[in-house]
């Protein structure tokens, strides 16, 4: 998207690297919203981040608006992979973890091959990379949708009396 506004190879590497270097500090952030507010609220606030950034991207002008979207990128992006990954864990049987995870690397792969072609082909539809990017807050939007659906009961175990 950096490239279809004109910005060098070189100011798409550095917000790669930005995002590289400040997304495990930043991740450790989500631990503390995990343990003070839940997963779930964790992942919504990961989503909405996501959201923020997406409309973010679509008024962008700017190097230095591309390199404050590649910080949100951080600030969101590992924190929202371990908590989800961490909550699907609690969602599935522990005899059967292997084949759950094996679909949730195939849907994960799935979507990450939607996400591009929806936005291909609403670039393609409209002639607008603007109006593409947008495309994928419905996405975001659907996953939050999802997301309401699921529940964690408390797990018992030593170190958790209810």
């Amino acid at each position: 998207y950096g490239m279809s506004l004109g910005f060098a190879p070189s100011h798409l590497m550095i917000a790669l690297l930005v995002v590289q270097l400040l997304g495990f500090p930043c991740s450790l952030g989500f631990i503390w919203i995990a343990n003070h507010w839940g997963a779930i609220k964790g992942l919504y606030v990961g989503i909405g981040i996501y959201m923020l950034i997406t409309l973010g991207a679509y008024f962008m002008q700017s190097v230095s608006h591309f390199y404050g979207l590649a910080v949100g990128v951080a600030l969101a992006q590992g924190g929202l992979q371990a908590l989800s990954r961490s909550t699907f864990a609690q969602l599935v049987p522990p005899e059967k973890s292997s084949e759950f995870f094996g679909f949730y690397n195939t849907f994960g792969k799935f979507a990450a091959t939607m996400g591009p072609l929806i936005l291909g082909w609403v670039a393609l539809a409209t002639g607008s990379n603007r109006l593409a990017i947008l495309s994928v807050l419905g996405l975001f939007g659907v996953g939050a949708v999802c997301l309401s659906f699921v529940r964690i009961s408390p797990v018992s175990s030593p170190t958790h009396n209810p």
